[in-house]
């Protein structure tokens, strides 16, 4: 499904968690749980340590199999083009981060993860102290640090690689 159309809601489902990513606040994510907020997700795009607005930009979604694919291309002094995936994968959420840009540089791409209270008693908030255990996150490799050696320009080079997992509560 690529097509933006405006109040659009992209979904994914796991038994009893779903995912929500809406065309009004692409940047954004919300986990739930039964219907309940669990989680918020705030995407960080950093350049050189420079945070990069990410509001503006044109995202595009599409649908595969038990997965949810955002990307766009976003500029700053050169175009980046930045893809995320989402899917349900052995009791956690995880989410894929690719960027590639035409020159090497140091990026950092992740959300920022909120978690909330529910609303209903029988579910175990988390302790802020566990969080490292539910909160992870991996660089796949790190940037280029060099220019490439040949005379031929390729239009990307890989940039940047991460995953990053919410591990769901046994609820």
């Amino acid at each position: 499904m690529t097509s933006h159309t405006a109040k659009e809601t992209y979904q994914l489902h796991d038994a009893s968690w779903a995912l929500s990513v809406f065309d009004h606040s692409p940047s954004q994510f919300e986990l739930t749980y039964q219907s309940e907020r669990m989680y918020l997700g705030q995407l960080e795009v950093l350049n050189n340590g420079e945070l990069l607005t990410v509001d503006d930009v044109e995202w595009r979604f599409r649908h595969k199999t038990q997965r949810l694919e955002q990307w766009c291309q976003l500029r700053h002094s050169e175009t980046l083009s930045v893809n995320m995936n989402y899917y349900f994968h052995q009791g956690s959420l995880v989410i894929e981060y690719l960027a590639r840009n035409s020159v090497p540089t140091r990026l950092d791409i992740r959300h920022s993860i909120s978690t909330l209270q529910p609303a209903f008693s029988d579910v175990a908030p988390v302790n802020p102290s566990s969080i490292p255990d539910v909160l992870k996150r991996q660089r796949n490799g790190m940037p280029s640090e060099f220019l490439s050696q040949t005379e031929k320009t390729d239009f990307f080079r890989e940039a940047f690689s991460a995953t990053q997992w919410i591990v769901l509560n046994k609820m």
